[in-house]
């Protein structure tokens, strides 16, 4: 199975330098503004590397039941190279999404389709709301997807465990070119599509079994994105601006304005997620139901260190005295 994961990080290591002339050729720039973090201007839509990484890999190793995939990565795809090009609002980015997993349910059952479509969609979209720093997204799903293959190993998802290692080896491959400085971005093409790989893939192995005891633990080895996320929402309820507008107090914002550099930021969002998926195989080994108690208190500590870096303001119940 090894080699698996080392043709498709030689694919990303060969599509990924074509995909950067391309994207000039093109003129597919990510351009400095605001809301970015780069200072010039840097090729984008590197998500289409490991998309025919992975394809390709999946095609010629045999995998079973690629269909499904394929037609939902494609439609993620497509959906993500039209927001690259030309911009797409909120709204018609998300009827793409819902459209990707739509298909990826109707042609791969479901057991619980409500559950697994939610997952889904929020995982497609925490990846992409964190995709705003060299590398930062990208090593996020490669540690997770590393604890998912652990997780699985052994069981009778062999099938889902190969095409795990093929995606490991398309993101290696792609963090190569995307960690700082980097010289590609994903864009919405590629963190839409690792967030929507990751999720199928964990859909058809873990979710498949005691839902109330793996959704959880899923979640758990997704902290910082699901972290960051919470956090921007309830910050652009609490500036009453809507849920889906861009703004610089992300986890990576907040962690720079601190005086970290990229590279710090990076490599701390790597190290939480890697505390956060061991102490999920912590829980896995054990069957362990104590994460009913110890993922609130990993929340607790989590939005702690949240309020203390701004990512959000502290709630604050204002009382109202009544003057007789």
């Amino acid at each position: 199975m090894l080699k698996h994961l080392l043709i498709s990080m030689g694919l990303t290591l060969i599509f990924t330098p074509i995909l950067i002339y391309i994207t000039m050729s093109f003129r597919l720039f990510d351009h400095p503004s605001e809301r970015r973090i780069n200072s010039y201007p840097v090729p984008t839509a590197g998500g289409l590397a490991i998309y025919f990484a992975f394809f390709i890999t999946a095609l010629f190793q045999g995998a079973e039941n690629l269909v499904p995939y394929f037609v939902g990565g494609t439609i993620i795809i497509i959906t993500g190279l039209i927001d690259d090009y030309r911009g797409l609002s909120a709204g018609i980015k998300f009827f793409g999404q819902v459209v990707a997993v739509a298909a990826f349910l109707w042609l791969n059952p479901s057991s619980n389709y409500i559950i697994s479509a939610l997952w889904m969609l929020s995982v497609i979209n925490i990846i992409n709301f964190i995709d705003g720093l060299d590398g930062l997204a990208g090593g996020i799903i490669l540690i997770a997807s590393t604890a998912l293959f652990t997780w699985i190993y052994g069981t009778s998802c062999q099938n889902i465990g190969g095409l795990l290692l093929i995606f490991i080896g398309a993101n290696v491959g792609f963090l190569v070119f995307n960690f700082n400085p980097a010289r590609i971005f994903l864009g919405d093409t590629g963190a839409m599509l690792i967030g929507f790989l990751f999720a199928a893939l964990a859909n058809n192995s873990v979710l498949t079994g005691d839902i109330m005891f793996n959704l959880p633990i899923l979640v758990l080895i997704l902290a910082v994105p699901t972290i960051d996320t919470f956090c921007a929402i309830v910050r652009r309820l609490q500036q009453g601006i809507p849920i889906y507008k861009a703004d610089k107090q992300h986890f990576h914002h907040r962690l720079l304005e601190l005086g970290l550099s990229q590279r710090q930021v990076a490599l701390c969002g790597y190290m939480l997620t890697l505390v956060s998926s061991a102490t999920a195989l912590v829980l896995v080994k054990n069957n362990s139901w104590n994460q009913f108690i110890i993922l609130p208190v990993i929340a607790v500590v989590l939005l702690y260190g949240a309020v203390k870096i701004g990512m959000i303001k502290p709630l604050v119940v204002k009382s109202q005295r009544r003057v007789l």
